[in-house]
């Protein structure tokens, strides 16, 4: 008699025991899917671009060089130099610098009076610019199933091409 008390005991909480473990943890089964909709995105892109125009300046005529004024300086030197050579040193200093200012003052009233006084410069200017534009993306799957005439829903990155797919059911115990 002792022993069919022990067994049935042992049954019943292997019983309750086995109920346990049903109620909490998880398992495999089978959802119906019932419908599939894209989600978007919307992403902003930049795109730098460069562009490019003529732009005209008013610049000075003339070459924008120093050299003329400067063989004129040479010439008008040696020639004050030359003519200096009969007078005293500090004659001659005095006639070789004057000839240096008078040769770069006429090189330089020279070049003044062969240009046109402004010509008009066209040069090339490219600006770096950012063209903004914004991108629709699909972003996830929003996936309706029935499991077990309840109406779920969840995301997916990938699309469920099966009318039938695998849901994993977690069963956990509630505390009251």
């Amino acid at each position: 008699m002792r022993m069919k008390i022990f067994i049935k005991s042992l049954v019943l909480i292997s019983l309750l025991l086995g109920t346990q473990m049903v109620i909490a943890g998880s398992y495999i089964d089978y959802a119906t899917v019932t419908s599939v909709e894209k989600a978007y995105k919307q992403y902003r892109t930049e795109e730098p671009y460069q562009e490019c125009y003529i732009q005209e300046t008013l610049q000075n005529a003339g070459d924008g060089s120093a050299t003329n004024e400067i063989i004129g300086a040479i010439i008008g030197g040696a020639i004050g130099n030359k003519i200096g050579e009969n007078s005293s040193d500090s004659g001659k200093d005095v006639l070789t610098l004057a000839g240096i200012v008078l040769g770069a003052s006429m090189a330089n009233d020279a070049e003044k009076t062969n240009s046109t006084g402004q010509v008009v410069v066209s040069q090339e200017v490219c600006e770096t610019k950012v063209k903004t534009s914004y991108v629709k993306r699909l972003s996830h799957y929003l996936v309706h199933i029935n499991y077990e005439g309840r109406d779920l829903a969840f995301t997916s990155k990938k699309r469920p091409y099966e009318d039938v797919i695998k849901v994993k059911v977690t069963v956990d115990s509630l505390d009251y």
